[in-house]
């Protein structure tokens, strides 16, 4: 268990400075897209004055006011780019052990006892990055709503309500089941990572990228399958349904770990 903890507290370490400096990189643009399209929409509005000679209410009224949905529009497709952050992050702790001249992922192997604590710990150290990517996305947006209705001009301003997009409203709903959920579906995905990389580092490229494939057609045929075999059954509530899907995917997900361990223990070698 300590060296558990050390080596979790290692891989944080390691990238903690990339990790602080993305995160925070997002959280500024996404504020800063909200004060860049209030600043827009009543630079927009004064033009259109000036243009059509029109009264302030009179152009506001032919424009529209702004809303923080309109505001935060933009905020799907920074999330997005912090996801693929965090799935180049899931591969990039695997690979940066076997780069440099020293082979850091040897100093690793040679560590007394079971190697699945260096596996739990770099599973540990994304949950953590995931979790704390969320969090803050959360707090950006209370943050960026309290920004935007203390810049904009109360004539100005559609609503005063948090008010989001369809996606964002299913992300931050303040819901603890969907957000449950939404961690352990980046989990799994973070489990699939692992193992495609563990799958090539023990049988090389070629070899490997025909284990990869073999994996993802798998799980395609078993989703496919699934599905359809669900959708066979008559009178299948939805609640039934969905406890099959979600028994099926943690089998999957319990399968992904225990042959990532047994490639980690028995494939790679020093």
């Amino acid at each position: 268990m300590k060296q558990y903890l050390m080596l979790t507290n290692e891989e944080l370490k390691r990238s903690w400075k990339i990790i602080v400096s993305f995160i925070l990189a997002i959280a500024s643009i996404e504020i800063l897209i909200v004060v860049g399209r209030i600043i827009y929409h009543e630079r927009q509005v004064q033009s259109y004055m000036k243009s059509a000679k029109l009264s302030e209410v009179e152009a506001i009224q032919e424009i529209g006011k702004l809303s923080f949905e309109q505001a935060s529009s933009y905020f799907s497709y920074i999330i997005m780019i912090g996801v693929a952050f965090v799935l180049l992050y899931a591969i990039q702790i695997w690979y940066r052990d076997w780069l440099g001249e020293s082979k850091y992922i040897y100093r690793l192997l040679l560590l007394p006892g079971s190697r699945a604590k260096i596996f739990f710990a770099k599973f540990t150290s994304l949950v953590l990055v995931i979790v704390s990517f969320l969090g803050l996305q959360w707090t950006v947006i209370q943050l960026s709503h309290v920004i935007f209705n203390w810049l904009i001009k109360g004539g100005y301003r559609e609503s005063s309500t948090l008010g989001l997009s369809r996606s964002l409203n299913k992300l931050y709903m303040m819901n603890l089941v969907d957000l449950l959920v939404l961690v352990v579906l980046s989990l799994f995905i973070v489990s699939f990572l692992f193992l495609f990389v563990l799958l090539e580092r023990s049988y090389g490229k070629s070899k490997g990228m025909l284990f990869i494939i073999i994996e993802l057609v798998a799980f395609i045929v078993i989703s496919i399958s699934m599905q359809y075999s669900l959708e066979m059954i008559d009178g299948l509530l939805q609640e039934e349904f969905g406890a099959i899907v979600l028994s099926v995917f943690t089998l999957y997900f319990i399968y992904t770990i225990w042959r990532s361990l047994r490639l980690l223990k028995w494939k790679i070698t020093v």
